[in-house]
């Protein structure tokens, strides 16, 4: 909100308007024809500030019905609109005709369209359902109990302003001491509040469910890409000469470890196809996956790679996206330096509820990071649990805290 008194940001904007103006004009003339009267230079001048009010007043009118088109959207009007027209008989009971019907059909629409309006501002079921980490919301019971409250704050309020008192004609007269009265009125008010929450609750619902449904598509197709991206880097020219020189020199040392290799390579691929429509996996499944992928790189680059995996068992069944650890190891390798006397160390540990993975830093030269691979992990943890990886980048150390599920 702006913190200036009313009187200056008005002067402000005047002024503001006034020069934009006077540029405007003062461009106008620039471009005018020599030689012109006082006459038509007036005429000039009044024409381009009629151009200039209208589509000021164009801007304000769009700027309006955008505003106007968020309100209806938001607190669905409409939708109300219909219901304060269909229902008014919720509040008129007993028969009436001419100008008495239509003053209990206006104050019966205004009573309604104010608590559509009123549930539609206060209540949240959204809330509840949804995953928006580090925000306060008050309960449910208590929102619908404020509402109830303020319905019946509202039509008593409605009923007392209105001389006729159609709307209270339930404890006209001697009525107005009788509990029993008073007890069917605010029932009936009760009940028609908790038709427009419930209502409201059908729209929150199947909100939810859109945007569940819009979660899981991007989801799936982040997980795919993540996939794609995975099964591409590793069916590589690259990858696939490293891989077959690796196996041929190992064939013709130790037809053993070739076998071995031989091995780790399929299961590269078997959990990948086996595990590659799932939008999430268990830390167990994750980490047997990471070791096979880790050691063909082991076979690759030997004592230059040291890696460190130290998991308690609690979180082994705890569930994480599919294919987060290779992608970070895979991360790790593809841009730093690896040989005997520097070799790239790796660990992956449990601190509170996260799964942290820390290398340390030794860059390759000239090599850049386009972050395709760390953004498509950060984006399936916020979908999936509502929370983002913590990124570290300091004292030599790049650490990635991956926030994991908990087994129920």
């Amino acid at each position: 909100m702006n913190s200036r008194p009313f009187p200056i940001a008005w002067l402000l904007d005047l002024l503001c308007f006034w020069t934009a103006l006077t540029a405007n004009l003062a461009g106008s003339v620039l471009i005018m024809p020599k030689n012109c009267s006082f006459g038509e230079i007036d005429l000039f001048l009044q024409s381009r500030l009629v151009v200039e009010y209208h589509c000021t007043t164009d801007r304000k009118g769009l700027r309006t019905a955008a505003k106007m088109d968020t309100f209806l959207k938001r607190y669905h009007v409409k939708e109300g609109v219909l219901l304060a027209a269909l229902l008014p008989g919720i509040f008129v009971f007993s028969g009436s005709s001419g100008w008495e019907a239509l003053m209990r059909f206006i104050l019966s629409f205004t009573v309604i369209i104010g608590l559509w309006l009123f549930n539609f501002s206060i209540i949240d079921f959204s809330a509840k359902w949804g995953k928006r980490v580090g925000t306060d919301h008050t309960s449910i019971p208590t929102q619908i109990l404020i509402s109830t409250l303020c319905a019946v704050g509202f039509y008593l309020v409605i009923g007392f302003i209105d001389t006729s008192h159609l709307l209270l004609s339930q404890i006209e007269g001697s009525l107005i001491r009788s509990p029993k009265a008073w007890f069917y009125l605010i029932l009936r008010i009760a009940l028609m509040n908790a038709l427009v929450i419930l209502i409201k609750y059908f729209y929150d619902f199947m909100e939810e469910k859109r945007r569940i449904e819009y979660q899981n598509e991007v989801l799936k197709r982040e997980s795919a890409m993540a996939m794609h991206q995975s099964l591409k880097e590793q069916m590589n020219p690259h990858f696939l000469f490293n891989s077959l020189n690796t196996l041929k020199s190992l064939v013709k040392q130790d037809q053993g470890r070739s076998l071995d290799f031989i091995e780790e390579l399929a299961a590269i691929y078997r959990y990948m196809l086996v595990n590659g429509d799932k939008s999430e996996v268990t830390v167990r499944e994750e980490i047997n996956f990471t070791k096979s992928y880790l050691n063909l790189l082991k076979i690759r680059f030997g004592q230059a790679l040291l890696v460190d995996m130290d998991l308690p068992d609690h979180v082994m069944e705890s569930k994480m996206p599919f294919n987060t650890l290779q992608t970070l190891m895979e991360n790790a390798v593809k841009h730093n330096i690896l040989s005997q006397r520097r070799p790239l160390k790796i660990s992956v540990c449990v601190r509170g509820k996260h799964l942290v993975v820390t290398n340390n830093i030794q860059p390759k030269t000239g090599e850049t990071s386009s972050s395709v691979g760390l953004s498509n992990v950060n984006k399936r943890f916020e979908i999936l649990y509502g929370q983002t990886i913590i990124i570290d980048n300091s004292d030599g150390q790049f650490q990635v805290s991956l926030p994991i599920k908990p087994t129920r």
